[in-house]
């Protein structure tokens, strides 16, 4: 399997408490990671199956169905590794697994794992795991909470219940002579980029979200440290979680 790089946020603005009891106006935050594969490759596929030739309803049920087993032992891993870090009891858990998607809700943060056939190649799946919400904030930078997904999260996205105004972050970021030369933007104002050599990150910013990516290797809690420093710099010209 193959890891997608997509960008993705930080610790302040992770949610703290689950998404339907969060105020509304408040910006929600997911840790991210997705590798990608041939759904031919899942363990569910057999010889007599055939490779959806097309992105529709059925495919999908179809890939989450041959890719159920991959999504199961992947969660079953992490319920052991979080387990062990943590010391969790039984009856701290809640876990649950089928359909391609599995979920395991712990007394510090919620986990989601999930499979779905790719919009863009559709003869391949992608593999999502995905931190939803943190129970407690200083768990996003426990060792154990990095030990557990460093491998598997590169991503934190931050989403806002409201529109950000593209052009007037573009217009003072060019004003910030430190970081302006490393902003790109779309011609149309839709979105732009800000990568930040100091702090090794690259900013993807849209009208609803922010991720943030480190720019070189895979390190959770480096991202996570960065992220929040980030966010010093972006609050300067008006976006805040």
């Amino acid at each position: 399997m193959r890891r997608i790089h997509h960008p993705i946020p930080h610790r302040h603005a992770i949610n703290t408490k689950n998404r339907n009891s969060r105020p509304l106006g408040t910006p929600q935050s997911r840790i991210v990671g997705v590798v990608d594969g041939r759904v031919r490759r899942l363990k569910g596929y057999s010889k007599n199956h055939h490779v959806p030739d097309g992105y529709h309803a059925a495919a999908q049920a179809f890939v989450r169905k041959v890719g159920q087993e991959n999504v199961k032992e992947l969660v079953d891993q992490f319920y052991a590794d979080i387990r062990s870090l943590f010391g969790y009891k039984r009856r701290e858990f809640q876990y649950t697994c089928e359909d391609g998607f599995g979920c395991i809700k712990t007394p510090d943060f919620d986990l989601h794992v999930r499979i779905d056939q790719s919009t863009i190649d559709t003869k391949n799946f992608h593999l999502t795991t995905e931190i939803v919400a943190l129970h407690t904030p200083e768990i996003a930078t426990d060792e154990r909470f990095v030990a557990c997904f460093n491998h598997h999260c590169e991503t934190l996205v931050v989403e806002f219940p409201g529109s950000i105004n593209i052009d007037k972050k573009i217009d003072a970021i060019e004003d910030i002579p430190e970081i302006a030369d490393n902003l790109s933007y779309e011609p149309d104002g839709s979105s732009f980029e800000l990568r930040l050599i100091p702090l090794d990150l690259h900013i993807h910013v849209s009208e609803s979200e922010i991720t943030f990516q480190l720019l070189t290797l895979r390190d959770l809690g480096k991202l996570m440290e960065h992220s929040q420093k980030a966010f010093e710099i972006l609050t300067e010209v008006g976006i805040k979680a």
